[in-house]
């Protein structure tokens, strides 16, 4: 009896050495049906006319059930993913049995070789394994994307070193990590590992640079990245442990938040200069505020929080485990189209009446949209990408700007209530066209309600 069972991955040039060989040729045609936790389930033909149900319970147990055609058929029915049909070719040497599948239709192009020995030292001496080698291109025990469940379920399985991918990201100067893109052809958890992994460089990156010397420049870059990896966590949320999610996506939220004071005394300071108006006791104001922000953002980088944050999400990426074969690019699609139909309907509840509310709500869904679109616009499609945001673009940028004019209010009123100077006179640096902002929203809303968004 046959007792141990070696899987490789081979060429097609396997079939040279078929051709040497006598060999049983059976074709098989499989497919599986809805499973549970625990136990999975599948419907195989052995052409002609022999039909076998098999389930298969979580410790990798099989029972085999003999099954008529009419059964089988009414089952096929209802089959999940791909049905797999293959070719096996089995040939006996010395004792040992080897088996060759040839996969078909969908899956052509994979050949998997699998050897059945009677022991650990028939499998050492084997001949026929050295004489295999020249086709062998890696060997698949205990690679799940192989198996027949992966192969029916998920995507046709791709081949590439992760580890390398990482090696070209370190290889990169920090600042100039913007324009690294992900690899297309890689799966959804991988894919998201690297990006997450770029970020976590560039958070590091300007959270140092922004503690030596404070620039606007810095600040921005460091909030997009809290934002993008925020919005990453939540989107592709089941590919991380949830607690792990959960705490690092509502602090990266926070520090967004509470850095986003800082930035608009950035702007104001800068605005305050230009202004002729405005007077000298303002711009001290703003020049004192900033020095005391800027001691709290640098305690914030600095915290013990931020520090385990960042040691979380490298954990996750170093112990994420690869268990859903599906395509980057199909996932992120999938994810966008979902939004987009998200985005439509906050687009259709505007159609009478709408508030401040609303149209923050419409804010959010554009500014993930973008956020997503920014990260993975080559997957998407360079061209999906640059349509869409251009469509977007029409309410986002005047939405964003009548945002930023109610929060550069809000901000500017706290100055003034906390300020010893009781006269300070905050009025030249107010939002002046806050009204024909509404008016170009307003425009931008009835004309992107009649549009479409696909990808």
């Amino acid at each position: 009896m046959n007792n141990i069972k070696r899987k490789f991955l081979v060429s097609a040039d396997i079939q040279r050495w078929l051709k040497q060989q006598r060999s049983n040729i059976q074709q098989i045609e499989q497919f599986y049906t809805v499973s549970t936790v625990d136990e999975a389930c599948y419907y195989s033909k052995l052409f002609p006319d022999t039909y076998t149900k098999v389930t298969v319970d979580k410790h990798g147990t099989e029972e085999i059930t003999s099954i008529n055609e009419e059964v089988y058929v009414l089952h096929r029915k209802e089959h999940l993913g791909r049905i797999i049909v293959k070719n096996a070719y089995s040939v006996m040497i010395d004792e040992s049995t080897f088996v060759v599948e040839k996969y078909l239709k969908k899956l052509e192009g994979i050949y998997i070789l699998i050897g059945y020995f009677q022991d650990e030292k028939a499998l050492r001496n084997s001949k026929t394994i050295q004489d295999l080698q020249p086709f062998v291109l890696k060997e698949i025990d205990k690679d799940d994307k192989y198996s027949d469940h992966s192969l029916a379920l998920y995507v046709k399985p791709m081949e590439y070193n992760l580890q390398t991918f990482f090696r070209k990201i370190d290889a990169f100067e920090s600042p100039n990590l913007f324009f690294w893109q992900v690899p297309q052809r890689v799966y959804i958890s991988d894919g998201v590992s690297l990006v997450l992994y770029r970020n976590i460089r560039l958070l590091n990156y300007y959270k140092m640079n922004f503690k030596k010397k404070h620039f606007s420049a810095t600040l921005h870059r460091l909030r997009i990245l809290l934002r993008r990896t925020a919005t990453l966590l939540e989107t592709f949320s089941d590919l991380f442990d949830p607690k792990v999610q959960h705490f690092c996506t509502e602090l990266l939220k926070r520090y967004y938040e509470e850095t986003k004071v800082l930035r608009y005394l950035y702007f104001l300071n800068e605005l305050c200069a230009t202004r002729e108006d405005a007077k000298l006791t303002l711009y001290s104001e703003l020049k004192s505020l900033i020095t005391e922000e800027e001691k709290a953002v640098v305690q914030m980088l600095q915290s013990q929080f931020f520090t385990q944050m960042i040691d979380l999400l490298t954990r996750e990426i170093e112990m994420q485990e690869n268990d859903k074969y599906i395509s980057l690019k199909k996932e992120v699609k999938n994810v966008v189209r979902e939004r987009l139909k998200r985005f439509e309907m906050l687009l259709g509840n505007t159609n009478k009446v709408y508030d401040d509310k609303v149209l923050e709500e419409i804010y959010i869904s554009m500014d993930t949209l973008q956020t997503l679109i920014e990260d993975f616009f080559h997957i998407i499609g360079e061209k999906e990408s640059r349509i869409l945001v251009e469509e977007l673009n029409i309410l986002l940028k005047p939405l964003r700007e009548y945002r930023n004019c109610k929060e550069r209010e809000v901000i500017l009123n706290n100055i003034k209530a906390k300020s010893e100077t009781k006269t300070l006179d905050i009025y030249p640096l107010l939002c002046e066209h806050e009204e024909s902002l509404k008016d170009k929203i307003e425009f931008a809303l009835k004309l992107l309600r009649s549009s479409k968004f696909y990808v």
